[in-house]
This record gives structure tokens, sequence and C-alpha cells, in this order.
């Protein structure tokens, strides 16, 4: 695949990881592991960036692989090298598949690709109600508001298509679902958790930071641009002020992430190494989405110093970003920069580059 590049983005290694089945999971440096096999949260990740980016072939690549991934109530996680699917379950792989299939609703490139996420979105709505973890929520948050911002247009084809499906017993019958309405009731429910967890020195919706860190205010302040209830507003700056304070490292002027070898827990302990883009990335995500609900500068701020992690303004001080290759190095340890340069290390780059810059 020929190289190409939007907003000064290099994007060679996208294409390197991708081949005809999808974006590969991991790499040895980076050259592509085939042993690692691929995965829904990748694809799904990956299906953003493409829609972003306006390349069709590599829409068609990725929504593939996740019609492909589709099972009897969610979506089966992982490809191994020999293209048996496996792990089916409500995870954050079913958030991420569905945050997905949403953008494609509505940022689709074709009216085809566009009514291929609106049916494969529509047909798992109906297992929402049995997700626990909260990430996926916070992720169908996402998917289901911007679900419900689709073409009335195609909404007429999707139902003709429907009722043609439902006439040759391909499916059963299809529930007409209140997005928002449901969207609503996560939103209480990530509420809810932070209620729980929360008290005068610890204003956070579990007992430790852990993965994905920004995730959690993010969907918060998706919540209040549309319903605009400011217990939302309230809430999601909030968590993200606390956040911003636990990470910022004052002595080298950097964000300091949690490391997944122990994360940050609510008695104080703490793994400085492990450190992984992922967590730049959903922190680039967050302020920025603060930023645009609240205008408030200081999260415009926040934002570019997460991204400048990417850069080197981290604890080793270490680049991140392979000009040469233009992937995203995995993480930091405490002996140095883990060099393999795999899939979520980059999806995670690009996307905090288009939220950014957008």
């Amino acid at each position: 695949m020929k190289n190409k590049t939007n907003l000064g983005i290099k994007l060679d290694h996208l294409y390197r990881m991708t081949d005809s089945i999808g974006i590969l999971e991991h790499s040895v440096i980076a050259t592509p592991d085939l042993r690692e096999g691929y995965c829904v949260d990748d694809n799904a990740r990956a299906l953003r960036v493409a829609l972003r980016v306006k390349e069709k072939k590599l829409v068609d690549i990725y929504l593939k692989f996740l019609v492909s991934a589709a099972g009897k109530y969610s979506f089966k996680n992982d490809l191994n090298q020999n293209l048996v699917w496996e792990n089916e379950g409500l995870g954050e792989n079913f958030g991420r598949a569905m945050a997905g299939l949403a953008d494609t609703a509505k940022l689709g490139l074709r009216d085809d690709q566009k009514l291929t996420g609106m049916f494969l979105f529509d047909l798992y709505v109906k297992y929402i109600e049995k997700v626990e973890p909260i990430r996926s929520k916070a992720w169908l948050i996402y998917g289901l508001l911007v679900r419900d911002q689709c073409s009335p247009k195609l909404e007429s084809v999707l139902e003709n298509y429907i009722k043609v499906k439902i006439s040759q017993k391909k499916i059963g019958q299809m529930s007409k679902y209140d997005f928002k309405k449901i969207a609503k009731r996560l939103s209480e429910e990530l509420i809810t958790s932070y209620e729980k967890n929360s008290d005068i020195s610890w204003r956070w919706f579990e007992d430790k930071i852990t993965y994905d860190i920004g995730r959690l205010p993010w969907a918060l302040f998706w919540a209040y641009s549309v319903f605009g209830d400011i217990k939302y507003l309230n809430i999601a700056k909030e968590s993200l002020d606390f956040l911003l304070e636990q990470i910022d490292n004052k002595k080298l002027d950097c964000f300091s992430f949690p490391g997944y070898r122990g994360w940050f827990e609510k008695n104080g302990n703490r793994s400085i190494f492990g450190q992984q883009p992922i967590e730049a990335g959903s922190v680039v995500e967050a302020c920025t989405e603060a930023f645009l609900v609240t205008r408030e500068k200081k999260y415009l701020d926040w934002a570019k110093k997460a991204l400048d992690w990417y850069y080197g303004k981290n604890v080793l001080g270490a680049t991140m970003v392979d000009q040469n290759t233009g992937g995203v190095y995995d993480g930091l340890e405490k002996e140095g920069v883990n060099l393999n340069q795999g899939a979520e290390a980059l999806l995670s780059y690009l996307l905090a580059r288009f939220s950014f810059e957008a």
C-alpha cells in the first residue's frame, strides 16, 4: 500500500501493520509479528483512524474485520495466526467495536459503509444492558450518541434492508431502540461508580487509576454536550482535574502515567514504569473534549502536555515516535524504551493527533 500523510502525520507504519485481513496487534521492533495475530480492539481503533484520513480501502479492510468478528451476542476479540477466532465477550472490545461502527455509520466514505456500520451496531444494541466493565460503558456512551446522529435518509434504507433480511430468515425481528435513553442510563451508571469510589481526597471512578485513563471523564464530557446535565459536567471536570493532578510530575515538568505493573492505587502505591502510549492518547482526547465543552484554555494546555509525552516530555526524556518508520514505541520501562511498535501504541497516537489538531 502506498504511503499517505494527513495533518503532517506519517502513516507508513499504519500501512506496514495492515494486510488484507486487518491490522496486526504486535510487532518485533517495526516488523509486524503474525504470530501474535489480530484483535478487534485494534481494528476498531484503526477503523476510526481510517475514517479520519478518508482512506476507503482501509475502512473496507477494518470494517470487514469487525463484520467477521461478529458473534452470537458480541464480537470475538482475537484472531490467531491460523485465522481461528477466540474470546467472545462484552468487555472493552465490545465497547470499542460499537464505537468504531458508530463512527462508520456517521463518517463512512460511501453509503454502503455507513449502512453496514448502522446495521451491525443496531444488531448488538440489545446486549448493552449486560455490559459491566466501566470503560466499555464509556465507549458505548460515545457510540450511542454518535449513532443517534446518522442520516435520516439512510435510516429508511436500513429499515427496508432489515425487512429483506427478516423475510429471508437471516435475522430475527429487530427492536427499535432509543439510543439517547440508553446512553443516559450508562452515564448515570458512571456517575454511580464515581460516587461509590470517590471521597474528599480521591476523585475517581474506581479505587485505582489504571488503563485508558482519560476515557471515563471523556465519556461524561460527551454526555454533557448532548444532555446538558450539569452533574455530568461537574463530575467530568472534577475527575479530569484530579487525574491531571495525579499524573503531573512537577519536578520534571511532564506527565508520568500509571504503569501497568501496578497502576496508581488509592492507598498511595504507584507503579511508574510500564507506562503506555494509550494513557497519553486518552488524556489528549479527554482534555481536548473538555476544552471544546468548557472553552477553558487550561485543558488545551494539558492536552498539549500529554501530546508532548510522545515527543520526549516524559520521565525518561525519550522520544516515543520513530521518525524513520512512523511507528510509536510500546512503552517506558525501568530499563529504557520498549522498541516494539505495536498497533495500540500507534493508533493511540494517531487518534490523539486527530483529536488535538482537528
